[in-house]
């Protein structure tokens, strides 16, 4: 068969793939959304009916407290003045909300109401045979719907019987709710719903221009006509009702009050004696469907284009294979030719960059280094001095003295390469007391020289911490020298060491009356350093080596300008637990 049937074979094959897949993830989303938009639905419609039901519960129960009111029951004994009673009714009004309360007799003349002019009632009676009256005389609670003859208003009246002394009530509690009066009070909602009756007419909704319209033909038969005239209804908004993955679809047309497109739900509601219809906008879901078929459909397009350009490509390729073997061959040696010397150039950049680190580090390590080695130099000489006059204890005292700076450059050197490593070593329980007097120990000659005060005082016992012996000191020292590097110009050249103590932490600080810090943000960076460099004046690696060291014990190091001059660093230790880490 010919290459290009073949390639014509295999690009149709994958269209119809792309396409049936591009169609299914449309048809799985707009499912997926769908669904969440009825389950949503579903809550909107618990929501209004439970919000529309707690609304009339309250005027039911007002019902019942003026039903049983004395002052009303007494007014239908006859031992009560009427004029009382409509000023009763009319406060009643006005805290509940009501749009009017009526107090009638069996035979349905008006006894009291709201409603005055002259002093009398706007309405002289009601019709008995009323079903929600009807229902009150017959002991239980009246409600009906309907639009008000007087007012023309969507209204709901709740009615209960008033019991004197006699068995049968004597009497009924007649409240008129405004219904527009509730809509009002609703939340802007922007998900229209409506509460439609038998005859299919929204009798309660949040937009008011779906009132009193009927869904369906206006010449469908009534089944029942009691709750308002017929020329009262009007159609209602043109649509076209579908099914779309088992989900009702409305499609509107010339409207602006409902969606274009909306999935319907509907549920009874038998206190309401209505149907609760929720109208939720489709537009989101589709297009979100859209955006992932879209999506789909573009990783398909690109992964066809890709492959088509693989095919392509590899059809280019074995002609040319074919023709320019020994091109190519030529070709691929050129490139492994130049391959190696990038190799060797990069290798030879690795080798400059660690030769420059090198550099930085050693300078920092000379730093480091300078204090023991001219002590050792020191005690040598004064070690010969006193051999030459026979003095051989106070130069093995000199020589033991060469011993311990020796061990003291080991310790710097490990210590670093600790840090430059990150070596793990023993932490265990040490004495920090202990550590403290040492390190003035070592230092004592040059703080003798520069004429600085210390001023620390010990406590008679151990302070235990978690840490290494020989890198605590190495810390110590190396703040010790810091604070008299900064206070060369001063004439009170003072260090103040104290330690607080807490059941977890032991907190040591080291201030001086140095020049303090001038960027105390960036002190514990490596190579950042406010000296002079070369001349033992270091690298800027103490600190950060330092603030390295007792963050491997688990502690925390810090540094700030004091109040009063100087700088002062802090060193937070964990108290010693009686265990060894490593």
């Amino acid at each position: 068969m010919h290459k290009k049937s073949v390639q014509n074979i295999y690009a149709i094959l994958y269209i119809i793939l792309s396409s049936t897949i591009v169609t299914g993830a449309y048809f799985y989303s707009l499912q997926l959304g769908l669904d969440r938009l009825s389950e949503t639905a579903k809550v909107r419609i618990d929501q209004s009916s439970n919000r529309l039901l707690e609304q009339l519960a309250s005027f039911k129960q007002l019902s019942n407290l003026l039903a049983r009111n004395p002052k009303i029951i007494e007014a239908f004994e006859g031992n009560s003045d009427i004029k009382s009673i409509d000023e009763l009714v009319q406060s009643t009004v006005f805290l509940s909300g009501s749009e009017q309360i009526l107090l009638i007799n069996k035979t349905g003349n008006v006894i009291a109401s709201s409603k005055l002019v002259s002093g009398k009632p706007t309405e002289k009676s009601i019709n008995p045979n009323e079903p929600y009256v009807q229902a009150a005389l017959n002991g239980r609670l009246g409600y009906f719907y309907a639009v008000d003859k007087q007012t023309l208003a969507r209204t709901i009246f709740i009615a209960r019987g008033i019991y004197t002394s006699s068995l049968s009530p004597q009497g009924v509690v007649i409240i008129k709710v405004d219904i527009p009066s509730l809509e009002y009070q609703w939340n802007v909602d922007d998900v229209s719903l409506a509460f439609f009756d038998a005859n299919d007419v929204a009798f309660i909704t949040n937009r008011p221009s779906m009132a009193l319209r009927r869904l369906g033909s206006l010449d469908k038969p009534f089944l029942e006509t009691k709750h308002y005239e017929r020329n009262q209804i009007s159609k209602f908004f043109d649509y076209k009702k579908s099914m779309l993955l088992n989900h009702t679809i409305l499609k509107f047309f010339n409207t602006e009050e409902l969606p274009k497109e909306a999935l319907i739900l509907s549920k009874y509601i038998p206190r309401l004696e209505m149907t609760t219809q929720v109208f939720m906008s489709t537009q989101v879901t589709k297009f979100s469907a859209r955006v992932q078929a879209g999506l789909t459909a573009a990783i398909f397009f690109a992964l066809g284009s890709g492959l088509w350009s693989l095919w392509l490509r590899r059809q280019r390729l074995i002609d040319k294979l074919a023709i320019e073997e020994a091109a190519n061959a030529k070709l691929e040696a050129r490139v492994e030719k130049r391959t190696a010397q990038l190799k060797k150039a990069q290798f030879q950049l690795v080798q400059a960059g660690k030769l420059k680190a090198l550099g930085e580090i050693s300078a920092g390590i000379s730093h480091e280094l300078n204090q023991p080695l001219a002590a050792m130099q020191n005690f040598s000489e004064n070690g010969a001095k006193m051999l030459d006059l026979n003095k051989i204890e106070d130069a093995r005292i000199n020589f033991d003295l060469i011993g311990t700076q020796i061990n003291r450059i080991t310790r710097i050197i490990k210590s670093l390469r600790a840090f430059a490593r990150k070596e793990k070593e023993t932490i265990e329980a040490i004495d920090l007391q202990e550590v403290i007097k040492e390190t003035l120990s070592l230092s004592k000659s040059r703080i003798d020289f520069e004429k600085v005060d210390i001023e620390w005082h010990p406590e008679d016992k151990e302070i235990m911490v978690m840490g290494g012996h020989v890198r605590l000191q190495q810390v110590v020292i190396n703040l010790l020298t810091n604070a008299i590097d900064s206070m060369q110009n001063k004439k009170n050249k003072k260090i103040s060491i104290k330690i607080l103590k807490s059941k977890s932490d032991v907190i040591m600080s080291v201030r001086d009356t140095g020049d303090g810090l001038s960027d105390p943000g960036r002190v514990f960076e490596p190579f950042y350093s406010t000296k002079e460099v070369g001349a033992s004046k270091g690298m800027g690696l103490g600190l950060s080596i330092s603030y390295g060291i007792v963050g491997s014990f688990g502690g925390e190091m810090s540094c700030s300008n004091y109040k009063s001059g100087g700088a002062e660093f802090i060193i937070k230790l964990r108290v010693a637990d009686g265990k060894m880490l490593s």
